[in-house]
């Protein structure tokens, strides 16, 4: 018998972060092979947790000043903008993991449980967690624009329609992140790697519909 062929080592972080944006097949081929996600999981977390610590008290003051109430005493504001911003970065840290696990679950659900794929958890948290740079592209492009002096909050493609008024559809469509819907892509390409028998435009179809559940349950509260 022949000595089993080595698994070629992973692509430095660097190179899998310049993957995921310009040959994620070949990334995901990659991680199929050797799923790799501690140094890139420890990344995002970094960028989360100083895009936090990044954000103008301007910004945070002109955001608490509209949840309270007018004349609110000015120390019980800083105590508000206090406990916020540390809130803020415990959240960004904590949630960064429990979102890529929550999607690499839906995932499996989907492709191993239901269609009766073999793709195994780590090799979907590798992808997913790679794939969530995009979105951490996406956010640290929204602070840069804050941090230039604009008050955009999500970079949306409804912003490039006349006025949409400001019920309940208009806060739907503002809310569509361009950035998420190209993790979307990234991720069905993704799952197309894992699991060669399913189609990339399915896969990204399911994110995007449990992205689009997502957005409307958010714009439920103005």
């Amino acid at each position: 018998m022949g000595t089993p062929a080595a698994v070629p080592p992973s692509p430095n972080l660097f190179v899998r972060v310049v993957q995921v944006f310009v040959s994620p097949g070949v990334l995901f081929d990659s991680l199929k092979r050797r799923p790799v996600w501690v140094d890139a999981l420890v990344l995002l977390i970094v960028l989360a947790v100083a895009a936090q610590l990044l954000i103008p008290e301007e910004t945070l003051r002109r955001l608490m000043e509209a949840q309270l109430p007018a004349g609110s005493d000015p120390e019980q504001l800083d105590r508000v903008i206090d406990f916020t911003r540390n809130w803020g970065v415990a959240l960004a840290a904590i949630s960064t993991p429990i979102s890529i696990a929550v999607v690499s679950g839906l995932l499996i659900l989907a492709y191993n449980v239901i269609l009766g794929g073999d793709a195994t958890f780590r090799q979907l948290f590798s992808a997913t967690t790679h794939s969530f740079l995009v979105l951490t592209a996406g956010g640290l492009l929204t602070l840069g624009l804050v941090l230039a002096g604009g008050d955009q909050v999500v970079i949306s493609p409804a912003r490039l329609l006349p006025d949409l008024g400001s019920g309940y559809w208009a806060r739907f469509a503002y809310r569509i992140n361009v950035f998420a819907i190209w993790n979307s892509i990234v991720l069905g390409i993704a799952v197309k790697r894992m699991y060669p028998k399913r189609s990339a435009g399915g896969a990204t179809a399911y994110l995007l519909v449990l992205y689009a559940i997502v957005v409307a349950v958010s714009s439920l509260r103005a």
